[in-house]
């Protein structure tokens, strides 16, 4: 496995992006990873580092780039369940915009170094769920299959809400939620599955028994093993099926 790191110009900066590729496999079909609330951190080098593992480039921008590190969430005051940290959390991440974070993938494949033809995939955590769907609608069949685990706010009141243009994808989903997720609950599923449902979107949902919101993530304490597992289980499945 070799790993190595970009910087994509953006409007608003200097994007660092890892990049994890199977032994130097400049052909490994792309899968990139939209972190979650937290920020970069080892937990998501491993998920990528898995995914390399698996035969795929997995490629890791900073959605943060543009934030000041000292304006950035402190992972173990969240690790500590910190209620003003959480509060604090949610003001960074309302400051990332979805049409910023597409514009930015855009430039990202634009600049991956050897990158491979035909569709590429994507997993994303957490606040990078919703942005792996905005992916899966914007970019339509060049996303072949998009993994949205503990996603949040795919269905909101908002007149844009994400689950409103589902029409847009042409790929396969699959979706991983806690079945005790306090930021997206279980209820907030049936507008989604029945958008699915009636444009036709291939898509696998599972609920996943006794995790809470982040349970993909080591070292946080929602992390939950059984349903990690299981929900990657269900990831590269998908992977699997859908990129060559």
């Amino acid at each position: 496995m070799s790993t190595d790191t970009i910087e994509v110009r953006t409007p608003r900066g200097t994007m660092p992006v890892r990049i994890h590729r199977p032994d130097a496999d400049k052909s490994a079909p792309v899968v990139l990873l939209y972190m979650d609330a937290p920020g970069i951190r080892p937990a998501l080098h491993e998920h990528a580092e898995r995914l390399a593992g698996m035969g795929y480039t997995a490629v890791l921008p900073d959605l943060y780039y543009a934030i000041d590190p000292a304006e950035r969430p402190d992972v173990e005051r969240l690790k500590a369940r910190d209620p003003e940290e959480f509060k604090r959390m949610a003001g960074v991440v309302a400051r990332i915009k979805d049409d910023e974070v597409i514009e930015d993938t855009r430039l990202l494949l634009a600049m991956l170094p050897d990158r491979p033809t035909g569709p590429w995939g994507c997993v994303g955590f957490c606040m990078g769920g919703r942005f792996g769907l905005r992916a899966a609608e914007t970019f339509g069949g060049e996303v072949a299959a998009a993994s949205l685990l503990h996603p949040a706010r795919l269905v909101t009141d908002e007149p844009d809400s994400p689950h409103l243009s589902v029409d847009r994808i042409e790929g396969a989903l699959y979706l991983g939620y806690g079945e005790n997720d306090h930021v997206t609950p279980p209820s907030t599923i049936p507008p989604l599955r029945d958008r699915l449902e009636q444009h036709g979107v291939e898509h696998r949902i599972d609920v996943l028994p006794g995790a809470e919101h982040g349970f993909t993530m080591p070292g946080m304490p929602a992390y939950h093993r059984d349903a990690a597992q299981r929900a990657w289980a269900g990831t590269l499945a998908l992977l699997r099926e859908r990129l060559a």
